[in-house]
């Protein structure tokens, strides 16, 4: 390819492909999406041809699937007519110095990553290629779309391409290349279906059509709709290119010969020509496009990758301070586990005062949980009182009530412990809901500290365990605490007591009422219909002034056993693990994973802050 396609970009372009590749290099791409160019096609859609034309190297070719995991194709323009390449992947390095040795490699490289049975696999190989006729550009080649399994292959080996191809598609970072060819209808291309989910309107998407010489007589303008966008639209469009094909290959036609016989092609068909001169066809207007499109892509990124290479160090940092530094020696483990417990203490003590300043607090719902559980609580009561105004079943009741408790007294007299009986009646039967409340609030404790312990003694099995042990013993021991104050609590209010002047106070305000006075009045003698009425008024305000009292002393009894104890036990059992000193050893142990992901998070943690270096030099 002749080097004249990117001599006028090289100062402006360059830099820009080099930063992605380096941020690549260093493995960037598995903590945040770069911009990339994804080739995708059916199956024998003429995608190789395309990336040997660009790259100027043979590709592996053949009947079936030869693309069989991701192929990262790094293309450098030089000046110096020096040719040179690299392939790389696994743990695996080598140098290539003449282009016939890509395909071999190639074809060695896919048996070793995804085996020799036509396996698809996700691990991607690198090739580099530096020559005056490469194109400034990074592409990636994907499997093509195969819809029957040949031989070894997997039955569902289209479901895996597909998973893969979308994978990487689908990433608002990527520049998708769909490859089609000309001699079939575009509506059965799968590639374009899988392009067009992801990226409805196209924004993302280019397709390059291929092999023109194939196209059936009469069938130009269709294809001429299509590089005119007509048929089925894409905001940036399609290009046209014609490769080699199979014949010319088996010809030995060299890739600088394909390219002029391309153009040549283009120039002599009254189809292609306009489109030739309008820069949508041959293989140098492709190249240049993509790397247009590729280098405006990296420009819009750049501030996205600022902030999320900034976002992610953050994060990987927080997880690292989470895990600690392993120990060596004793004094070390001690020290170690001393620092795990003191931090997760800090926060649960946090937790139960309502400190959302900390890290692993703030994100935990124990206030809020306990608040709208109390508000409930106090909406229940206030709803109980308010049925006691229009609840005829509980008017009937009474009336029965007080005809089954008259003894020698004449009708008309209201005696005391009718009252008495039947506000303890009203009061027992807040007794459950409180417990329940209770119970739901232990709940919500124990599965807050129990994922508070999970967040700081994460690889540490054995330290984890036995705090579970230690807040599930707590969590026992102040339910049936907060239990017995509650009943206790309820015991007492069966006693029917308050204070003469706060019930005569009550009833002061009740005989501004029509309804009491009415009854307070009525000098005769007062029918069953008017003791009812006149129980439910002096129900109605010992209700009110019982109910006063619990709706906060239940869950101030809450909040003390179940929060304020709760926390406060935990505290001093787990400073009492510090105390056992032939079990430190055991408590810090880490689990297996523990040390290979503390490893994984520094590797990251140094890729990541190597490429913050790269974006301040950029």
């Amino acid at each position: 390819m002749d080097n004249v396609f990117h001599d006028l970009y090289e100062d402006k372009v360059r830099p820009y492909l080099d930063f992605i590749d380096s941020l690549r290099a260093l493995g960037v791409d598995q903590d945040l999406p770069l911009p990339t160019i994804v080739v995708i096609g059916d199956q024998s859609s003429g995608k190789s041809s395309v990336l040997e034309a660009l790259s100027g190297v043979s590709l592996p070719r053949g009947g079936g699937l030869m693309t069989r995991c991701p192929l990262e194709l790094i293309l450098k323009n030089v000046k110096t007519d020096e040719w040179k390449g690299m392939i790389a992947y696994k743990d695996y390095e080598k140098k290539l110095r003449d282009p016939s040795e890509v395909e071999r490699e190639i074809k060695k490289a896919q048996d070793t990553v995804a085996d020799k049975n036509n396996e698809i696999s996700t691990e991607r190989i690198t090739l580099k290629i530096e020559s005056r006729t490469a194109p400034d550009l990074t592409l990636i080649d994907l499997p093509g779309i195969a819809r029957i399994a040949v031989g070894s292959q997997s039955h569902d080996i289209e479901k895996t391409i597909k998973k893969l191809i979308n994978s990487y598609i689908k990433k608002a970072e990527a520049i998708n290349l769909v490859v089609i060819p000309c001699n079939t209808d575009i509506a059965t291309a799968e590639a374009l279906k899988m392009a067009k989910e992801v990226d409805p309107s196209g924004e993302r998407t280019l397709a390059v059509l291929t092999k023109p010489d194939l196209i059936d007589r009469g069938a130009e303008e269709q294809v001429n709709k299509l590089l005119r966008n007509e048929l089925v639209f894409l905001q940036k469009g399609y290009l046209i290119v014609r490769c080699r094909g199979q014949q010319d290959i088996d010809d030995k036609m060299s890739l600088s010969e394909a390219l002029k016989q391309e153009n040549e092609f283009f120039e002599s068909s009254k189809h292609f020509r306009r489109p030739l001169a309008e820069k949508q066809a041959s293989v140098p207007c492709l190249a240049d496009r993509l790397t247009s499109e590729l280098v405006q892509k990296i420009k819009k990124s750049l501030s996205t990758i600022e902030s999320q290479l900034q976002s992610k160090v953050e994060k990987t940092n927080q997880e690292l301070a989470s895990m600690g530094d392993a120990p060596s020696d004793d004094s070390e483990k001690k020290s170690f586990l001393s620092n795990k417990i003191r931090k997760f203490c800090n926060d649960i003590i946090a937790l139960a005062s309502g400190d959302f300043s900390q890290d692993f607090v703030s994100n935990l719902k124990l206030f809020p949980v306990s608040r709208e559980c109390f508000e409930k609580w106090h909406c229940y009561l206030e709803q109980q009182e308010s049925d006691l105004e229009t609840e005829d079943d509980f008017r009937n009741k009474a009336e029965a009530y007080i005809e089954s408790r008259r003894g020698r007294q004449l009708p008309g007299f209201l005696h005391y412990g009718v009252f008495e009986s039947s506000a303890k009646y009203l009061i027992s039967k807040l007794e459950e809901p409180a417990l329940e409340m209770q119970k739901e609030i232990s709940d919500k404790v124990k599965s807050v500290l129990t994922e508070l312990a999970y967040k700081h003694f994460v690889g540490l099995p054995n330290l984890l365990k036995e705090t579970k042990v230690i807040i599930d013993k707590i969590r026992q021991m102040q339910e049936d605490e907060a239990n017995q104050m509650i009943k206790t609590l309820f015991r007492m209010e069966s006693m029917i007591y308050t204070q003469d002047a706060i019930y005569s106070s009550r009833v002061e305000l009740m005989e501004d009422t029509e309804e009491y006075s009415m009854h307070d009045n009525n000098k005769g003698l007062m029918s069953t219909e008017s003791v009812v009425s006149h129980l439910t008024t002096h129900l109605k305000i010992y209700y009110k002034i019982a109910s006063h009292r619990l709706v906060d002393l239940v869950p101030m009894a809450i909040k003390y056993y179940q929060m304020q104890e709760s926390v406060t036990k935990l505290q001093g059992e787990m400073f009492s693990i510090l105390q056992m000193r032939d079990l430190v050893d055991e408590l810090v142990e880490e689990e297996g994973t523990a040390a290979e992901k503390r490893r994984t998070l520094i590797e990251r943690r140094e890729r990541l802050n190597k490429a913050r270096l790269a974006l301040i030099k950029f």
